[in-house]
Formats: structure tokens, C-alpha cells, sequence
């Protein structure tokens, strides 16, 4: 079979036609795909250059303002202490009753509710920071300037507390104030506030006898003397032989 020089020419120029397409759909638009691809890339990383170059401009300006503000934070937090326990408000009633010359006869105490937990935890899963807070309801008696001392006193105290709410009645024999009141205590529980139990005053530690030394005289009466059983045996059995017996004594 013989192909004319046209044929041939048309299978030429159609597979000049097929090898354009292919070149095309699979080698120009392919790399287009890539380029345009790339150039988003290149914009999104030219906006992150210009984010982080603004960021270094201002670095020092708010390395100093995150400086300044952990101070204040850590500033506010020492106004709080490191929680609250029976035994510490005990100690803190007893020096408002001393600083304020109030008589508290009663005081109920209740635990500490969470008030605010920070998002950020340790390597043990405990939130970094806590608040908690309590209070106490005492009921009172002193005049009415011992009354203003208590409330400078619990208003300058070393740590975190407010007075919720009083009572107060007058008794015009005695001129004393006499009533109920509400204080909350709040604490913080974080790597900076870690309780120690306080210190109680003359009270003594150790192992002697709280009570000192006791002598008890029960008298003449109550002295008894040990004897071993065997020589409780022998006499009973001496006095069985020589009749000294009480049945013995009885028939005589």
C-alpha cells in the first residue's frame, strides 16, 4: 500500500496537533498551577516577613510592657494570701479581738470554693493559678470605736478580705455594740504562695505530759501489796493443818 505524499503530510500535521495539545494541557498548565501556587506562597510568606518585621520594631517596646505588666500582676497577687485553714483564722480572730478589743465568743468557719482557676497548667495537670475563697461568721462585742478598729484592721491586714455584711445592736446599760458579722477571706494558690501552718504562741511541743506532775494520796486503805500465788498457797494450806481455819474457829 502506498501513501500519497498528501496522507502523509496530514499525519504529520496531526501529530504535530496531538504532541502541541499534550504539551500543553500536560506541561504548560501544569507549571501555570505551580507558579500561580507558588506565588500565593510567596505573598503569604511576604506578609508573615512584614508581621514579624513589625513585631521586631516594636519588641522592645512591648518586652517592657509585658514586663511591667507581670508586675503588677505578681503586685496584686502578694496583697493575697496562700489560702485559708481553721487553724489560721483562729490566729487572725485572735489578733482582731487583741487589735480591736472585741470579744468574739463564736466563729463558724466554712471550706474554700474556687473563684477563679488561670487556662494554663503544670507538668502534674493543677492550673498554674487559683483563687479561692471562704469566710467566717463571727458574733462580737465592743464599743463603738472598738467596732471602727475592726473594720481598720481587716481593711489594712496583710492579706485579701472584706467585711459581706454586719448586724449590730446597742445595749445602753453596758454602752457596748453586740451583733454578727460575715468576713471573706480570699487565698491563691500558685508557685509564689506556698502555706505554712502558723505559729501558735505558748503552746509547748514535745512528748511530756501536758498536764504536769500529778501525785493522788489514796491513804492507808487503799496501799496494797503484791504476794505470789505460791506463798498465798502455802499459807492456805499451813492453816488448813493447824485447823486456823474460819469453819475451824466456829465450831470451838
Amino acid at each position: 500500500m502506498k501513501i500519497s505524499q498528501k496522507t502523509i503530510q496530514y499525519i504529520l500535521l496531526a501529530l504535530i496537533v496531538i504532541i502541541a495539545f499534550c504539551a500543553y494541557q500536560f506541561g504548560y498548565v501544569k507549571f501555570i498551577e505551580s507558579a500561580n501556587k507558588v506565588k500565593t506562597e510567596n505573598k503569604a510568606i511576604e506578609a508573615r516577613i512584614s508581621e514579624l518585621n513589625d513585631k521586631e520594631t516594636h519588641r522592645a517596646e512591648w518586652t517592657d510592657g509585658i514586663n511591667s505588666s507581670d508586675g503588677k500582676i505578681k503586685e496584686v497577687l502578694a496583697k493575697y494570701g496562700p489560702g485559708n485553714t481553721p487553724e489560721k483564722s483562729i490566729m487572725f480572730i485572735r489578733s482582731l479581738e487583741d487589735a480591736a478589743g472585741m470579744q468574739i465568743p463564736s466563729v463558724s468557719f466554712n471550706p474554700d470554693t474556687v473563684v477563679y482557676q488561670s487556662e494554663d497548667f503544670d507538668e502534674n495537670g493543677n492550673p498554674k493559678v487559683e483563687m479561692n475563697s471562704s469566710f467566717l461568721s463571727i458574733s462580737y462585742a465592743t464599743s463603738y470605736e472598738g467596732l471602727k478598729k475592726c473594720f481598720d484592721y481587716i481593711n489594712g491586714y496583710a492579706e485579701r478580705m472584706n467585711v459581706s455584711g454586719f448586724s449590730a445592736s446597742y445595749n445602753q446599760e453596758s454602752g457596748q455594740l453586740a451583733g454578727n458579722m460575715v468576713i471573706n477571706l480570699f487565698g491563691v494558690k500558685d508557685a509564689d504562695h506556698i502555706y505554712q501552718a502558723p505559729s501558735v504562741p505558748g503552746v509547748s511541743i514535745g512528748t511530756d505530759t501536758i498536764f504536769g506532775d500529778v501525785e493522788i494520796d489514796h491513804g492507808p486503805s487503799d496501799t496494797a501489796t503484791y504476794v505470789p500465788e505460791s506463798e498465798i498457797n502455802d499459807n492456805e494450806t499451813g492453816d488448813a493443818e493447824t485447823g486456823n481455819t474460819e469453819t475451824g474457829n466456829t465450831g470451838e
